[in-house]
């Protein structure tokens, strides 16, 4: 990893800059939960906050569209920075009104904004991906990101938390304009350099409307089956975890279930587990099953899925952890090899749309399946267990049927 740090030093710094704003954006997060959770209308305040932080992703193909049809993007990158930096500050200085709904309503919307503009950086820094590394190498450099940006999650979460032990969630919110400070810094050492790649970067000459640009990013991805289906069952699978821990918090409240640990810490074990094991999958990707199709690995994470139900049905807790933690591994291996066939298949003035609309649909799933499956338990805790086997079932036919349509063409 180091020696290939070494070889794509432009590269590493502008992954790291980009990485680094993203702890700004989990370390409030925690602070927003806390507060809204003090409130007396602490459900809705949470959740208003989940869906202030869940909703810019989902949004973010919008930007990227936008951010392909932008020059000069080095000065955007520096500007939005600084931006943020002074939305923090206006954050922080709220904080000395007294915590009402109103209030964190109103630090809520402004975090939209923050994430908003944080995914925008995310899109404008895409297309540099392309020409500063190599192809044959994007697979390493998606693996590196996909290790960093979890662990950037773990510690910026962790930390999080620390502060909101010794400090007020205002000074949280100034630690974060100092580090987006510290971003709009950064881009502006690298600055130089960065615009000798600019300028090769190919600009979109066609004189179209976002609207049909969003539209184009989705008739492209549609068009190829193969991304199509990687990228259907990337979704889904990601989908599998938000359905997941509900159930699975359910599950062990099972006095059937034998626990070797308390609950938190067996709920923690899980979250562990699948963090891990995505992150040795996001490091032995470029290394590992190098020959094996990735619908081979999805059909295989699949079964996995469908082994997590018989886990649950037979109240075997060692069979949904080892389950779950083999899904998590096939995911972390097939993930980098995805977004590596994005950046290198796909026009570098459309990447930045493109990238975003990917990014949109793989993080679509987890908040529904969050939702229904507790509404599965609600009928029946062995229903909701089965549909763990069918879900492995439904994503193999997806697969098959868009396979065979292709073959067909």
């Amino acid at each position: 990893m180091f020696k290939f740090i070494r070889k794509n030093a432009s590269f590493a710094q502008l992954a790291s800059i980009n990485l680094f704003s993203k702890t700004g954006d989990r370390l409030f997060y925690t602070a927003m939960l806390t507060l809204a959770a003090s409130l007396p209308e602490a459900n809705l305040a949470v959740m208003i906050v989940s869906i202030s932080e869940t909703l810019p992703v989902l949004l973010s193909f919008l930007l990227g569209s936008l951010a392909d049809r932008r020059n000069n993007k080095i000065e955007l990158l520096i500007n939005n920075s600084f931006f943020r930096t002074f939305l923090y500050l206006f954050i922080g200085l709220l904080f000395n009104y007294s915590t009402t709904f109103p209030l964190v309503l109103c630090i809520a919307a402004l975090n939209f904004v923050s994430d908003l503009s944080g995914n925008y950086s995310s899109a404008l820094v895409a297309p540099f991906s392309k020409l500063l590394v190599q192809p044959k190498d994007m697979q390493r450099a998606q693996g590196i990101i996909s290790i960093t940006a979890q662990l950037v999650n773990i510690v910026a979460t962790f930390a999080g938390s620390i502060l909101l032990t010794f400090f007020i969630a205002g000074t949280i919110a100034y630690i974060n304009a100092m580090l987006f400070f510290i971003v709009g810094i950064s881009y502006i050492f690298i600055r130089s350099k960065l615009l000798v790649v600019e300028k090769e970067l190919p600009t979109i000459t066609e004189e179209k409307t976002t609207t049909e640009n969003i539209k184009n990013n989705f008739k492209t991805l549609y068009q190829d089956k193969f991304i199509l289906n990687d990228l259907c069952q990337l979704s889904l699978l990601n989908g599998v975890f938000g359905g997941l821990t509900p159930i699975f918090v359910i599950f062990i409240q099972n006095d059937n279930v034998s626990l070797f640990l308390s609950r938190p810490l067996t709920i923690s074990l899980l979250s562990g587990l699948i963090t891990i094991f995505m992150m040795v999958g996001n490091s032995i990707s470029s290394n590992l099953f190098k020959n094996t199709p990735t619908s081979t690995l999805n059909s295989t994470a699949n079964l996995f899925i469908g082994i997590v139900g018989v886990g649950f049905i037979l109240n075997n807790l060692y069979i949904v952890l080892i389950s779950s933690s083999f899904i998590a591994l096939l995911l972390g291996i097939v993930s980098p090899r995805f977004t590596a066939k994005i950046v290198n298949n796909y026009p570098t003035e459309h990447l930045g749309g493109i990238v975003t609309t990917v990014n949109s649909l793989l993080v679509l799933t987890p908040p529904i399946t969050s939702f229904i499956f507790p509404l599965f338990a609600n009928i029946g805790e062995t229903f909701a267990y089965l549909c763990f086997l069918f879900y492995g079932l439904l994503l193999i036919l997806i697969s098959f049927l868009i396979l065979k349509k292709k073959a067909f063409k």
